[in-house]
């Protein structure tokens, strides 16, 4: 029995940490993919102004590690979205095949997808939260237009901001989060009832 349950605890502690590991390493790419697309259209380095376009509840201390993990995936799963519109975008326009940028591109959607399937099987059932995309690219926006290309910058930025969120807070997980299983309890279902009101 007892040597069960530690090879169990060993597998839930692996599995959150890979998770975390992977987080890193995407963190990094997206900080790189920013870097290749300013440089490739000839844009300062200095941040957009106009903050994330993806929108969470806040990440209060009150909230559990679990509901953390639950929001920061829905931040994800928005992140995973707009890349994806920016991708269509630019491939509708752009014929270069083989640039540095567009092969970090690909690994960086890639690698965000193995991320969402990596913290999905953290997640506790019965817990969802959405995340909220407050400013969608202007259907009017020309190709190749300055907007167009600030608005990506912001995407690339959203990119990194929450996959360092993400690897910030999954590196902090306590062991007993690592182990819990994937059930809710009352207190914990009624703090997201709270929050998502």
């Amino acid at each position: 029995m007892a040597g069960r349950g530690t090879n169990g605890r060993h597998g839930s502690r692996g599995h959150a940490g890979r998770t975390a590991a992977l987080a890193r390493l995407l963190h990094k790419e997206c900080i790189q993919l920013l870097e290749l697309y300013r440089n490739s259209e000839s844009l300062p380095s200095s941040p957009v102004d106009g903050g994330y376009l993806v929108s969470i509840p806040p990440l209060v201390p009150q909230l559990s590690d679990a509901e953390k993990i639950s929001i920061l995936h829905a931040a994800l799963k928005e992140c995973l979205r707009l890349l994806e519109d920016v991708i269509t975008r630019e491939d509708a326009d752009v014929s270069d095949e083989d640039s540095e940028y567009k092969r970090k591109r690909k690994t960086v959607r890639d690698r965000l997808g193995h991320l969402l399937a990596s913290t999905e099987q953290l997640l506790v059932d019965g817990q969802k939260f959405e995340a909220k995309v407050k400013e969608e690219l202007d259907g009017q926006a020309v190709s190749g237009s300055f907007s167009l290309k600030m608005w990506i910058v912001r995407v690339l930025q959203d990119l990194v901001h929450w996959t360092g969120q993400t690897s910030d807070t999954l590196r902090s997980l306590p062991a007993e989060m690592e182990k819990a299983p994937k059930t809710m309890s009352r207190r914990t279902r009624r703090g997201a009832e709270k929050i998502r009101k």
